[in-house]
C-alpha cells in the first residue's frame, strides 16, 4: 500500500518485505482499502523480498515499523541517513477497517516525508 501511495505522489517506490509470503498476492483487504480510499489497484500486486530489491538505488528507505528498522540495519546494513522510521502496525490478517486505519496513516507520513 505504501509503495502505491507514494507512486501516487509521483515518488519512485518500491514495496518490499522482510519475510513475505511466497506466491501469494496483496491481501483482500489490502486491495479493498486502497480501492475503497483512493480508488487504486493493488490487485496486480505480488510480495517481494527486500533481498531482491537493490536498496542502494534508492535515497530513502522507509521501515514502516521499528522492528523493521532494527533488521533492515543489521539484517541488511542499511545506513542510518536513508533510513527513515515510521510506526504505523503491519494490518496483515487484520480486518478492512485496520487496512483502511492503515492506508491514511501511510497517506499522512508521505505527506509528511514527501512535503516535509
Amino acid at each position: 500500500m505504501a509503495a502505491a501511495l507514494a507512486r501516487a505522489q509521483g515518488l519512485d517506490a518500491e514495496s518490499a518485505g522482510l519475510d513475505p509470503p511466497a506466491g501469494r498476492r496483496a491481501a483482500p483487504n489490502a486491495i479493498r482499502a486502497l480501492r475503497d480510499a483512493r480508488g487504486m489497484s493493488l490487485s496486480d500486486h505480488t510480495p517481494q523480498s527486500v533481498d531482491d530489491v537493490r536498496l542502494s538505488a534508492f535515497d530513502r528507505i522507509v521501515a514502516v515499523t521499528p522492528a523493521v528498522a532494527r533488521r533492515l540495519r543489521s539484517e541488511h546494513d542499511v545506513p542510518e541517513a536513508r533510513l527513515v522510521v515510521w510506526a504505523i502496525p503491519d494490518p496483515y490478517g487484520g480486518s478492512l477497517a485496520d487496512y483502511r486505519w492503515c492506508v491514511e496513516q501511510i497517506a499522512m507520513a508521505l505527506d509528511d516525508l514527501h512535503h516535509p
